[in-house]
Order: C-alpha cells, then sequence, then structure tokens
C-alpha cells in the first residue's frame, strides 16, 4: 500500500495518527518510516505521527492540536480492540483542543488520564493524570476525551484561575450557542445539563486544586464570549474593580446602541476588549466607532483593552482610574 493511502487516512483524521493504526490499517513499517524519512510524516512521539504539510503555516495552537490528537490515536483511540483503547483519554486543554474549545496557558505537553484505576506518569511529550471515572469519557472524532467541564476544571486545578476561567467560560458559551440554535434562548437544556456537570464535577476529588476549581465554578459565566473577555473579566477582579456585569445593554431610550463586553457596576465605565480579527474593513471600525461615541454621549466611560495590555496590569489599572474619575466628575456635574 502506498504512501498516498497513508496520507489519505491521516488527512480524514485532521492530519494525525499512530504508527500501530496505520499498520493495523495495512500499511507496511517500512513505508511509515520511510515517509518518516522523507520528512513527509513528522514524529510527536514513537507511536504518534502528524502530515508535515499540516504544520507548514500552522499556528502554535493548531500544531499543539495535532500533536494532541497524534498522541490520542496513539493512547486514546476510541476504536474497538485497540490496545489501551479503555486506559486512557485526553483531558485538560488536549481535551479542549479535540472539542473545538477555547484554552489558555498549556505547558506544552499532551495531557491524559487513565480510567483504569492505575497511576499515571509524565514524561517530555505526556503528563498522564490521575485516574478518573469512564463515565466523564466521550468519543470525539475516534478518539476517547474528558467531557468539556471536566477538562475545563482540571485546567483550573492544573494551571490556576485565569486557565480554568477561560475554559469553563468558553464550554458554558459554546452550551448557550447550542441552546439558541436548538430552542431559540441562551438557557436551554444544553446549558442546564453543563451546570448539572459543574456540580457534579465539584464532588470529586481536587486535592490542593481544589479551592481553584471551586472559584473557578463559582466565577464562570457562558456570557463570555471570547478567551480575551474571561482573562479581562478576571484581570479587573484581581485590580479590584469587581463585580462587573457582562454583554451590559447600552439603550438610548428603547433603543438599544449597543452590549459593551463588560461594566464596572460601581460606576459607569464599560470595558471592550478587542481581539484580532474583532474588526474585519473600514466599515466595521467606522460602525464601532459610531457605537463607542453614541455610547460615550449617554454619559458612560470607554477603555479598550487588547492581548498586549493583559500582560501590562499596572498600565490597565492606570487607564481604569483614569476613566472612573472622569465618569465621577461626570456625575458630579450632572449630579
Amino acid at each position: 500500500m502506498s504512501a498516498e493511502g497513508i496520507i489519505s487516512l491521516l488527512e480524514a483524521q485532521g492530519g494525525a495518527g499512530s504508527r500501530r493504526q496505520l499498520q493495523e490499517a495495512g500499511f507496511s513499517r517500512r513505508t511509515v518510516e520511510a515517509m518518516v524519512r522523507r520528512r513527509e510524516l513528522v514524529s510527536v512521539r514513537r507511536d504518534a505521527v502528524v502530515l508535515a504539510a499540516e504544520l507548514v503555516d500552522a499556528t502554535p495552537w493548531a500544531r499543539r492540536a495535532l500533536e494532541a490528537r497524534a498522541v490520542g490515536f496513539s493512547l486514546a483511540p476510541a476504536t474497538d480492540g485497540a490496545r489501551d483503547a479503555a486506559v486512557h483519554a485526553l483531558s485538560h486543554e488536549s481535551a479542549l483542543m479535540v472539542h473545538g474549545l477555547p484554552y489558555f496557558g498549556e505547558d506544552g505537553l499532551v495531557h491524559l488520564v487513565r480510567t483504569d484505576g492505575l497511576r499515571g506518569r509524565r514524561d517530555d511529550t505526556v503528563w498522564v493524570h490521575s485516574p478518573v471515572d469512564p463515565s466523564w469519557v466521550v468519543a470525539v472524532e475516534g478518539l476517547r476525551v474528558m467531557r468539556p467541564v471536566l477538562a475545563a476544571l482540571q485546567v483550573a486545578a492544573t494551571h490556576g484561575e485565569e486557565a480554568g476561567l477561560v475554559a469553563l467560560d468558553g464550554v458554558l458559551h459554546e452550551a448557550r450557542l447550542r441552546d439558541k440554535d436548538e430552542v431559540g434562548r441562551s438557557d436551554g437544556p444544553a446549558t442546564a445539563a453543563a451546570h448539572r456537570q459543574i456540580a457534579s464535577a465539584l464532588t470529586l476529588t481536587w486535592g490542593p486544586g481544589t479551592p481553584v476549581v471551586r472559584l473557578v465554578a463559582e466565577f464562570s459565566d457562558g456570557r463570555s464570549e471570547s478567551a480575551g473577555e474571561s482573562r479581562s473579566r478576571w484581570l479587573l477582579r484581581l485590580l479590584g474593580f469587581g463585580p462587573t456585569t457582562l454583554q451590559f445593554p447600552v439603550r438610548d431610550g428603547a433603543v438599544l446602541v449597543g452590549l459593551a463586553d463588560l461594566k464596572l457596576d460601581r460606576w459607569d465605565v464599560l470595558i471592550e476588549f478587542d481581539g484580532t480579527g474583532k474588526y474585519t474593513g473600514p466599515g466595521t471600525l467606522l460602525a464601532e466607532k459610531d457605537r463607542e461615541d453614541r455610547m460615550r454621549a449617554l454619559g458612560y466611560e470607554v477603555v479598550r483593552l487588547r492581548w498586549a495590555d493583559l500582560a501590562r496590569p499596572h498600565l490597565v489599572r492606570q487607564r481604569i482610574l483614569a476613566a472612573i474619575a472622569r465618569a465621577e466628575a461626570r456625575a458630579a456635574t450632572t449630579g
């Protein structure tokens, strides 16, 4: 069987697979190794490979997702009869990558858990964590992965509050979108199911990560529409500006001017996060400027944050304090 067949098989799996899988499909070890030597395949781990063509111009997060999938096909395949098929499952951010959900703070390792009750291990490529009940495992695109809620809370326990908040906000936001598609409202069965799973996950043993996991579960909110918004909300909490309202409706009488990403509850200050690609052309940029001008005319101060700002909390504090001072001065004047 030819190299073209290997390429077709791996393309059908998103560009990743395992040597064992290829051999079970009838491809010879010699063919696989020849493709590795020709750099048509890249070894992620001794039994995990990705198509080199998929790595060309791949973003860092796309590369990490390919690596996670490759290790998953090696250690956590969902196919019956495969070695380790009922032993491992992708977890933490590696599971979120397969689910197509946002994550933040990953450490360069592929994360898995055992589901057979045995101890985990760690090396330069994988981190196999403490056992998890197999009822938390679902099959996604040929891989065994943790359910999104548990994966997000695993991120919190391992990487901290900010990373956990990005992950769990993303899970809840996806549930809200499903509800809108299926039942026409954002508080339907998918969101209710996610909250039930959070409550169930909080009964598990989290060890030293328990306070972090509980905080993330309490603070998470599916109204957050991006990782940038989640990180901004967490930063505002750390800086002492909370509480905040997400997707705050700014109205001019009965007319909705727009939804602000965040509003400081104590002041008329709006926080908008500008991610890359938010404004796709001059038209959208002008529309956003007009929207912001209308918000300011209604008495609100607007502070815009970008990715780089999140790494400079002292500057964010100064800008927000200045906006608060302007809002208070305006309130005193119009008093």
